[in-house]
């Protein structure tokens, strides 16, 4: 788990924000190659398990954001091949859909 922040965010950095910026795309395929790893492993921790813990956890709570922001701020999905992650993706929308992560992603409008 330890791994997930700083690899899933420098491949964000990569795909978002400064990749285009690089001639050289061995830094960007080691963040994909190393990001792609990481969901394999919680792919198969997730085999047979809703939660990585067994229980719903910190553990859930730390690595959904990241896998999420994969999905839905980076657009990193297709590069990562996430659709052959199937244990991810259903721990992915089992997470996304309890409440308290409903609430957490609501962003309210600002009062003009």
């Amino acid at each position: 788990m330890s791994a997930i922040g700083p690899m899933f965010g420098q491949l964000g950095f990569f795909l978002r924000f400064g990749g285009k910026d690089y001639e050289d795309k061995r830094p960007q395929q080691r963040f994909i190659d190393e990001s792609t790893r990481l969901l394999g492993i919680l792919d198969r921790r997730l085999e047979g398990r809703d939660w990585i813990v067994d229980d719903y956890s910190i553990a859930d709570i730390a690595t959904l954001g990241w896998v999420n922001a994969l999905v839905e701020f980076y657009a990193a999905g297709d590069i990562l091949g996430l659709s052959s992650f199937s244990n991810v993706r259903a721990w992915l929308g089992r997470g996304l859909a309890r409440p308290a992560v409903q609430r957490g992603l609501h962003i309210p409008a600002r009062p003009a």
